[in-house]
């Protein structure tokens, strides 16, 4: 049952760190009180501009300017950079770490018969250094905003009804179908009155996936259903009308400032 248990506490964190999240969207910081339109169009700016950067001195300060906007923000920074550094070595490590061998350049050190050089060490810093910068402003994004007004955003940007329609749905009902994989196991836990074996723990674990899976595709149908029984036509209004106040104009401005003066600054002409 081992393989049962790992996988109901997984689900369980999933639900719990995700509903845990949302309390910081209600929380009177920084990036709680800015227009989501204004957020999101910041966020694509500096995302844009952290990837085009090729100094790692620049680099770090746009993560530190990250950190600050979590402190302004009342997040726990502990639990920022948690999201950030467990995840960001393991699948940057897979494209960063052959390219310390494969740049050519000076010779560093030779491991195995491979020659690792100074060039290939710096952009695998490089690399690494900005996707954690980028997914640093986009958690930072996600952590401050209530997910009714990204949606409200997207849909004042013209974004395809459909396409707000499908990442509702799979937002809200991802929960749902956790609850109902997690009640599933609990309950076939309790019917048990010994272990099973890995392979019969396995066969389990199929059964339990594929009722979810038939149990998805079912909800979906009736969802859709009833949605074109209440007229929905593809179309997606927003929820709340937004205005623009004193601090998303200063925000606004501040942004605007430093992505021009990182780029006048990278390409010399100050």
């Amino acid at each position: 049952m081992g393989f049962l248990e790992d996988t109901s506490k997984e689900v369980l964190e999933f639900t719990t760190e995700a509903v845990f999240s949302e309390r910081h969207t209600r929380k009177n910081g920084l990036l709680q009180r800015l227009d989501p339109r204004l957020k999101t169009v910041s966020l694509v700016v500096l995302v844009a501009t952290v990837v085009s950067l090729q100094d790692i001195r620049i680099v770090v300060a746009f993560y530190f300017l990250a950190l600050v906007l979590a402190v302004m923000s009342k997040l726990p920074v502990v639990e920022f950079t948690k999201r950030v550094w467990i995840f960001i070595p393991v699948f940057t490590g897979i494209i960063a770490i052959p390219s310390i061998f494969m740049v050519p350049g000076e010779t560093a050190f030779k491991v195995l018969g491979l020659t690792a050089t100074w060039e290939g060490i710096r952009w695998a810093v490089l690399f690494t250094l900005r996707v954690a910068t980028a997914v640093s402003y986009a958690i930072l994004f996600t952590m401050t905003s209530r997910w009714n007004e990204i949606v409200s955003a997207l849909a004042s940007f013209r974004v395809p009804g459909m396409v707000i329609t499908i990442t509702t749905l799979t937002y809200r009902y991802v929960f749902l179908l956790a609850k109902l994989l997690l009640d599933a196991m609990h309950s076939r836990r309790a019917r048990l009155a010994g272990e099973l074996g890995m392979v019969e723990s396995w066969k389990e674990a199929g059964k339990h996936i594929g009722a979810t899976f038939i149990k998805a595709n079912a909800l979906g149908e009736d969802i859709y259903y009833a949605m074109l029984s209440r007229g929905y036509t593809n179309e997606v209004q927003p929820i709340r009308e937004f205005r623009l106040g004193k601090v998303d104009y200063a925000f606004s401005i501040v942004t605007a400032l430093v992505v021009l003066l990182t780029l006048a600054f990278t390409r010399g002409l100050l």
